[in-house]
């Protein structure tokens, strides 16, 4: 009798724990907001970059709050990433209740806590008392709605998170699949003991298995929610695993079956992680990280030796020992060889596009290919005006003697702006910040499965995101950014002039010739309104001797102009645009002549 009843409290259990800790969609849910989204207004600066962090909220008062908006009612594990100033821990309060401290000290420092459950559509309020003469800076503050998770079947969640039981008759089903798993197994070897004796140790294992599910629910302050599907496959694991041999031998057989199974998981990721490398794919490759840097003379500049996978646009950065995106080549140019100096922002740098896809790339293998021994060097960099472009020319560019110069223009390129102004821009104010922090990080190997695994996550979030977020996704939405009506602002065209001068001053100071062209905005294509800084440089331009290419006409006669551009994912230019730009500067430069002046000149004394 004590053996039926073994195996009836074993069922009991089981199906308590199942009824505890199921859950029919213990779906996973993680949020950050910008500090600007969650700050208290009055109550914080506004959000800056301050010791090589962006957006940090700094607090105004000894009483400070954020208000997170939570689409999703449930319990949380809050994550804040802050910096205290003074000597005094500062207390912390979740919806109005002590939930810890924030200690003081010199640098970042990261805390921890469980905010108890809200309804969806509310805001959770986080308030802070700090002692007189402490300052508090926040850098970031996330949270999910898990501690720990195994995929979107299993989470380990703070205590009072939502929960979908598992109803009557899917625990009714589970439960009598292990009653009947249980009772085939003892069936079977009925004739070695009593039936109801076997039946219990087959029922036992999951009994206990149910009665630990339960403590940890009760006693560790926090909750499991597993989905019915795993929690039965668990439970039936261990009425199976009564299937082993007893005793040592049981112990013997196990551990060489484990044994086996991890030599084999072993050999099997390290022959992935040589067909990873031998085989090289872009979501295998480390990504890049800072490949910009600030400079007291640009205001910013390529990170020299930064290369890796830009993750989030998919496509691979490599930058060379002098700045240029591209292949290493020397400063002194090799004989017989025409070298062309590319400039420009990101359009010329080739944002979003392989190295050998950008234009000024496929503009070199034009001309090689037409026997003309030609070296292109790309120095756009990104988000350059053409200020910051003429700078480099008269400066490190000359170095590197270019029989030919590329200018690329952009929509902000017409404006008259100078480099002071960039100096004291967020963008140059921020990487200034960063530096220290680049500084201090060391590189480190890691396989090429781990990048995978990350370059995976970070694929599928930035997906979302430009799905849920890219506010230009067409050109009708690009449009509503862009300046229109350029030509009715003659401040702004004698603004143009004086650009166009310089560079016509800088061309004659080098003797080198210089090709312009305008590189258009999707939203400006068929758009006479929007084109009038397109028109006027082209008219400038030309009218300065420069041979100028026009592209605008280019792209709007294609047959198709969005395949040009990486919309929706990416308002720059797709390979399509790129080869065709590179074709037609191949074909401006054989058309004037450029190539053979920049050999007679080579051939002066």
């Amino acid at each position: 009798m004590r053996h039926w009843i073994i195996a009836i409290l074993s069922v009991f259990a089981a199906g308590w724990a199942l009824q505890l800790v199921g859950d029919q969609s213990p779906e996973p849910f993680r949020r950050r907001h910008p500090m600007r989204e969650v700050i208290a207004a009055g109550e914080w600066e506004k959000p800056a970059v301050i010791r090589g962090r962006r957006e940090v909220a700094v607090s105004r008062s000894a009483r400070s709050r954020l208000l997170i908006p939570v689409s999703r009612g449930d319990s949380y594990r809050i994550r804040i990433f802050y910096l205290l100033e003074g000597e005094a821990p500062a207390t912390l309060r979740i919806s109005g209740r002590p939930a810890g401290s924030l200690e003081p000290g010199p640098g970042w420092q990261r805390a921890v806590f469980s905010a108890p459950g809200v309804r969806a559509g509310e805001k959770q309020e986080i308030s802070f008392e700090l002692k007189k003469g402490s300052r508090l800076l926040l850098r970031r503050i996330d949270y999910r709605n898990y501690v720990f998770r195994l995929g979107s079947a299993l989470l380990v969640k703070p205590g009072g998170g939502s929960r979908r039981r598992i109803d009557e008759a899917a625990l009714a089903i589970i439960l009598a699949l292990l009653i009947a798993a249980a009772a085939a197994g003892a069936l079977v070897r009925w004739r070695e003991a009593n039936l109801a004796v076997t039946l219990a140790g087959k029922l036992r294992p999951a009994g206990w298995l149910g009665l630990a599910a339960v403590a940890f629910q009760w006693g560790s302050g926090m909750a499991l929610h597993v989905h019915p599907v795993l929690a039965g496959a668990v439970f039936f694991g261990a009425v199976g695993a009564t299937a082993f041999p007893a005793g040592a031998a049981g112990w013997r057989y196990l551990a060489s079956r484990l044994a086996v199974a991890a030599v084999g998981l072993l050999a099997a990721l390290a022959m992935a992680e040589g067909a990873l490398i031998l085989w090289d794919p872009p979501i295998s490759r480390p990504r890049v990280k800072s490949y910009m840097r600030y400079s007291p003379e640009f205001a910013w500049l390529n990170r020299p030796g930064a290369e890796g996978w830009h993750v989030d646009i998919r496509y691979h950065i490599r930058i060379n020992r002098h700045g240029h995106r591209g292949p290493d080549h020397e400063i002194e140019k090799p004989g017989g060889t025409f070298r062309i100096l590319g400039l420009g922002d990101s359009f010329g740098f080739g944002w979003g596009v392989e190295d050998g896809e950008t234009y000024l790339r496929v503009l070199e293998k034009k001309l090689r290919v037409a026997g003309h021994p030609a070296e292109v060097i790309n120095a756009g960099v990104p988000a350059w005006h053409s200020a910051q472009s003429l700078r480099y020319l008269l400066g490190p560019g000359a170095r590197f003697k270019p029989d030919l110069v590329i200018a690329e223009f952009f929509v902000d390129d017409v404006n008259d702006l100078t480099i002071k102004s960039y100096l004291k821009g967020p963008l140059a104010t921020r990487l200034k910040e960063e530096e220290a922090t680049v500084r201090r990080e060391k590189k480190s190997w890691k396989p090429r499965l781990y990048h995978v695994w990350f370059n995976y996550r970070k694929i599928r979030k930035a997906s979302k995101d430009h799905l849920r977020r890219n506010p230009y996704p067409d050109f009708a939405a690009e449009r509503k950014v862009l300046p229109r009506d350029f030509e009715k602002d003659p401040a702004r065209i004698a603004g143009l002039e004086k650009i166009v001068s310089r560079w016509a001053a800088a061309g004659k100071k080098l003797g080198v010739p210089i090709v312009m062209f305008f590189m258009p905005a999707g939203g400006q294509l068929r758009q006479p309104a929007y084109l009038g800084n397109f028109r006027q440089l082209r008219r400038i331009s030309r009218a300065a001797g420069f041979p100028f290419l026009d592209i605008v006409t280019m792209f709007e006669n294609h047959p198709d102009p969005r395949k040009l551009y990486l919309l929706p994912r990416d308002g720059h230019m797709s390979p399509s645009g790129h080869a065709l730009v590179g074709e037609a500067l191949a074909k401006l430069i054989l058309k004037e002549g450029l190539f053979k002046k920049g050999l007679s000149k080579k051939k002066r004394p």
